[in-house]
């Protein structure tokens, strides 16, 4: 094993170990993830999906089904854990330190690739990323491949990389629609660097195409088979579109913050200093395209907050790994003339990102991230515990307040992997729950039909009206009373007795 190999070694290790830091108990779990689950292990009973879950955006748009077969995957495997299916996602943006390691190589040479490795293991941003079991942040890896097959097609004229280039693309689509703007930055750069792209032969172009359209194929048959819905979105919405540049400039900052310098008062001046940092290197001739590569990098990740008038953490997927390496080259340079001033400059990153991640991922991804903040399992598994020990073997009634409202998704998910297992048995339902959405657990509609003991879950009520929660507590209180309350985390469980 060579020297760099060892040293690459090193950094994956610390990228696991940062990825890991928190776990289990930082392991996030809510009603997107109970759902995806859900739609995961009916995939296994031989419910195949063309499209991926629902979007928030429309009711129309959905990202690709890839993300449901890898979750299927590894229940099938592994057992029908979120604990486990997070571990997946936390190693998966481990691996990210190689991708990154190849970019900056090919860029810069081997020691800027390996100091941009460095800075991607530790990135609390891409650690949040990892916390997260979802689509988006699957694309983080297919995102970094795309940019990886340009720059060794681009600066090694290596004509593998058109093909390592558009299935990286695709397969970022498949895992998030959004990333269907990826498509004219790559366009962009190939007319840009068009001279120095060696000659394409047909053949390649084929395989580059075909792979594409192979991994994007569930977008076309799905559309196909549904009537053209993206197509009616797109075509029946206002064709006036909005640049949205407070929420472009709110993302920058934000992710200068995250990576750099996490005080909000001085980030000015981190933001001039890698302004003139790139001004000064794009004047040089012997660096100027592969900032210029860089740069397009880096707002390719911009343009879905600039039409899109969302923050959304996750959009901009590795599109501030381009600073990273940036940053790295940067420092690789003024290294032999200023050498405190490198390793200060390099210090404060390592240090800023390993607070933060100190910080937030014992208790899971960021307000950014998630909407109910530390939905952690080790908290809602303490809330069943409690449940379950207090009940006795009595069979028992369990209600929620949840977001969305009245949807027992994530509830009964944790009751059928956790309770069930662990005590033999599932409680019931109070009412009826929202219907398409889904669930297993028994229900009761009629108050005066449940067990004596109940006992009412309390999520994070962000974003829940006051008048609203007054009149659930109302009704509630009604029905039964109150014994005893507990709070893990930020979720609340009350033990009721019926009245």
């Amino acid at each position: 094993m060579s020297k760099t190999s060892k040293i690459l070694l090193v950094i994956f290790l610390i990228a696991i170990f940062v990825r890991f830091y928190g776990y289990p108990k930082n392991v996030y779990f809510a009603f997107d993830q109970a759902r995806d689950s859900y739609f995961a292990l009916n995939i296994l009973r031989g419910d195949l999906r063309l499209i991926g879950p629902p979007s928030a955006a429309s009711d129309k748009l959905f990202p690709g089904p890839l993300s449901l077969y890898i979750y299927s995957a590894i229940y099938f495997l592994l057992g029908k854990s979120p604990v486990i299916l997070s571990a997946f996602f936390r190693i998966l943006n481990a691996t990210g330190i190689f991708l990154t390691f190849l970019i900056g190589s090919a860029l810069f040479g081997n020691p800027v690739g390996l100091l941009s490795a460095l800075l991607f293991a530790i990135s609390y941003e891409q650690s949040q990323y990892s916390l997260f079991s979802s689509h988006q942040p699957l694309a983080v890896i297919p995102m970094l491949a795309f940019y990886y097959g340009l720059s060794i097609l681009i600066f090694e004229k290596k004509k593998k990389g058109l093909a390592i280039s558009t299935t990286g693309l695709a397969l970022a689509i498949q895992f998030h629609y959004v990333y269907v703007l990826l498509v004219p930055i790559f366009i962009l750069i190939i007319i840009l660097f068009k001279r120095k792209i060696p000659i394409i032969t047909r053949k390649n172009f084929l395989i580059s195409l075909g792979l594409f359209l192979l991994v994007v194929s569930s977008y076309i048959i799905a559309e196909v088979k549904f009537g053209f819905r993206v197509f009616s979105v797109v075509f029946s919405s206002n064709p006036k579109i909005s640049l949205h540049f407070n929420d472009v400039l709110y993302v920058v900052r934000r992710s200068l913050h995250d990576q750099f310098f996490s005080n909000y008062q001085y980030l000015f001046l981190v933001l001039a200093s890698l302004l003139l940092t790139t001004y000064y290197l794009i004047r040089k001739k012997a660096t100027r395209d592969k900032i210029i590569f860089l740069v397009l990098w880096f707002c390719g990740g911009l343009i879905p907050y600039l039409l899109s008038g969302t923050t959304s953490y996750y959009y901009s997927g590795s599109a501030f790994v381009s600073l990273s390496i940036l940053i790295s080259y940067a420092i690789f340079k003024t290294y032999p003339k200023f050498k405190k001033l490198s390793l200060t400059l390099l210090g404060l990153i390592l240090i800023n990102n390993i607070l933060q991640i100190k910080t937030q991922n014992v208790i899971g991804p960021n307000k950014d991230i998630v909407i109910q903040p530390e939905m952690l399992i080790g908290n809602e598994e303490k809330v069943l515990d409690y449940s379950y020990q207090n009940a006795g073997t009595k069979t028992f009634a369990v209600k929620a307040l949840t977001i969305p409202l009245n949807i027992n998704t994530t509830w009964s998910y944790l009751f059928e992997w956790y309770g069930k297992e662990k005590y033999g048995f599932l409680p019931i339902w109070v009412g009826k729950p929202a219907e398409g959405f889904p669930g297993n657990l028994p229900y009761e509609s009629s108050r005066s039909k449940l067990p004596e003991t109940q006992f009412l879950i309390i999520e994070p009520t962000i974003g829940i009206s006051q008048s609203y929660l007054e009149n659930f507590f109302k009704e509630e209180n009604y029905f039964t009373k109150l014994v005893e309350e507990k709070k893990f985390g930020t979720i609340i469980v009350q033990k009721r007795l019926k009245i």
